[in-house]
């Protein structure tokens, strides 16, 4: 099911969720618009493995916005 960032924060509040088919705001990369949710009852590392193993096709998201989600050093 396709969600905003604000629905899945919402749904799930303080939860690691496995992301497809991200819409990035202006393209950028970085900031989440919406996307697929594709896994809600992984943990983290399960999650990162899958995001590893699908060469960033899953991505972990956690919808708290004060914690940084896996893989986003790279990018700051």
């Amino acid at each position: 099911m396709r969600l905003s960032r604000a629905q899945m924060k919402a749904q799930y509040p303080n939860h690691w969720l496995g992301l497809t088919d991200i819409k990035w705001k202006n393209d950028d990369g970085v900031t989440l618009e919406s996307a697929e949710v594709s896994y809600t009852d992984l943990p983290s590392d399960e999650l990162l493995l899958k995001q590893i193993e699908t060469d960033g096709a899953v991505i972990a998201w956690y919808t708290n916005d004060r914690t940084m989600q896996l893989g986003m050093a790279e990018v700051m």
